[in-house]
């Protein structure tokens, strides 16, 4: 429970204002001690710095925010004007989170800024389990949120566990420690050498095709792996994200279309 003062307080320090690196979250892991044990703080690429994640849909959702290039800003845990959404409560006679008889900050849990052609520049996701839509007064609290986004002419969006593929997710955390590895002698002849593995080895998994780069060179285990892996999370090689990691052959990974590789298959054609 947060008292009156509490919030207040939080608000003028900051919390909930800035952007990028400077934005401070309203409420963090360290402050909410009613969170289980499946919260985290995971570095977000994007923006450079720590995010604070409530659960395991929360982070799932940050992590295909974080690999979208079109997403630039993440803001986590953004609060809403708690006298407004009072006001909003009462003009439409809905529930308003109350503890011990003091109405708490509404937050909403991702507030998104993007340069998709095909998206708002700016739209509000709030992830929540399915389980919890059974709860009347959880889904009176969702409208309130939704109605105050909507008076702010912002799109709101609500996601559960069951809008989230989880291929696509697993792919993301095998990929995500590698976004910037301290490797930096990613060459284009290193591009060329792999691009042309996977056209010759195109039947071969990915995995099978680490092994045999491994022996042919005599690299250390798993080293072509960890190569092959930066180069697709820095986006050099892309494949279908929808399709395992795992489960990949080398015909399903691709260059990408970056103008500055043209010359890589030009040159292969050769």
């Amino acid at each position: 429970m947060l008292t009156k003062e509490q919030q207040l307080k939080w608000i003028k320090e900051g919390r909930g204002q800035g952007f990028l690196s400077k934005y401070k979250p309203f409420l963090t892991v360290k402050d909410n001690k009613s969170l289980n044990n499946r919260s985290s703080r995971v570095y977000g690429y994007k923006t450079g710095r720590t995010h604070h994640l409530f659960s395991d849909l929360e982070l799932a959702v940050f992590l295909i925010l974080d690999r979208n290039i079109f997403i630039k800003d993440i803001r986590e845990q953004m609060p809403l004007n708690l006298k407004e959404t009072e006001d909003l409560a009462r003009t439409f006679s809905l529930y308003h989170p109350m503890k011990n008889g003091i109405a708490q900050t509404l937050v909403s849990t991702f507030f998104i800024v993007s340069e998709a052609t095909n998206a708002p520049p700016v739209y509000v996701i709030r992830a929540i389990s399915h389980t919890e839509l059974e709860n009347l007064n959880i889904l009176e609290s969702l409208e309130l949120e939704r109605r105050y986004w909507q008076k702010e002419n912002i799109p709101w969006y609500l996601v559960t566990e069951k809008d989230i593929p989880l291929t696509v997710v697993d792919n993301i955390k095998w990929l995500y420690p590698a976004n910037y590895s301290e490797s930096k002698n990613h060459t284009p002849d290193k591009i060329n050498f792999y691009y042309q593995q996977f056209i010759r080895n195109s039947h071969l998994s990915l995995i099978e095709l680490s092994k045999y780069i491994d022996i042919q060179y005599s690299l250390e285990p798993g080293e072509s792996l960890l190569e092959i892996r930066e180069l697709i999370a820095q986006r050099y090689f892309v494949f279908d994200i929808n399709i395992s990691y795992r489960k990949i052959t080398c015909g399903n990974i691709k260059l990408s279309e970056q103008d500055s590789w043209e010359v890589i298959c030009n040159a292969s054609n050769q």
